[in-house]
């Protein structure tokens, strides 16, 4: 682990406790704007990691990286998608009613970057936690997103996914993590898997990288 990684949690856990302590659970809750479409949007790319999705006979698992409120399952259950499902989540007062309301899947208060998983999953995903970088340098988010996406893909059997701010705007918010979408795909492919699939297609302000075995 990089040695700012336990500053740079907290950070992120101070933060969003504070936003959903305002928006609870909503998309403004988990820090996505008040924009159901838009949340949707991304939650059907992120499941779209399976690739068969939604017509998916064959059950697999998934771990969800900074679950929230658990929405990702929402929607595979809207869907009907056959997913046995594991959220991990750095705010323990998001997964107070899906502990409950959800008992059947699995709910960890937790950072992947140090929790300890008894088994490997077919999927790991996670929406939105690269894409802000609230106080951090570039080369501090750079950092941290890297080590993130190599510990994601070290707890799959299949692949990943991750959403990224694209560069190609014509605007910068400056708390948010912009990405040149050819770089990063230079990166995955020289340090994590050459077996990528990329979306910049749809319509937001940002793209999702799915790497695979």
């Amino acid at each position: 682990m990089m040695p700012n990684t336990k500053h740079m949690v907290e950070m992120y856990k101070e933060h969003h406790q504070r936003v959903f302590d305002k928006h609870g659970e909503t998309p403004k809750g988990v820090d996505w704007g008040d924009r159901r479409h838009d949340h949707i949007l991304r939650l059907d790319r992120m499941l779209s990691v399976a690739q068969t999705f939604p017509c998916n006979a064959t059950q697999f698992s998934l771990l969800d990286v900074g679950c929230g409120y658990g929405s990702l399952y929402d929607r595979a259950l809207e869907l009907e998608v056959p997913i046995e499902y594991t959220g991990i989540e750095l705010v323990d007062d998001m997964l107070t009613h899906v502990r409950t309301d959800k008992p059947e899947a699995n709910w960890i208060t937790g950072d992947v970057l140090t929790h300890t998983f008894v088994d490997p999953f077919d999927y790991v995903i996670t929406n939105g936690t690269l894409t802000q970088k609230l106080e951090l340098t570039i080369p501090e988010m750079e950092e941290y997103s890297k080590t993130m996406i190599k510990r994601m893909f070290s707890l799959c059997r299949k692949g990943v996914a991750f959403n990224l701010m694209s560069s190609h705007v014509n605007f910068m918010v400056p708390n948010l993590y912009y990405t040149n979408p050819l770089e990063v795909i230079a990166w995955c492919m020289s340090e994590v898997s050459p077996k990528i699939r990329v979306d910049h297609a749809y319509p937001l302000f940002e793209y999702t990288v799915y790497l695979y075995r």
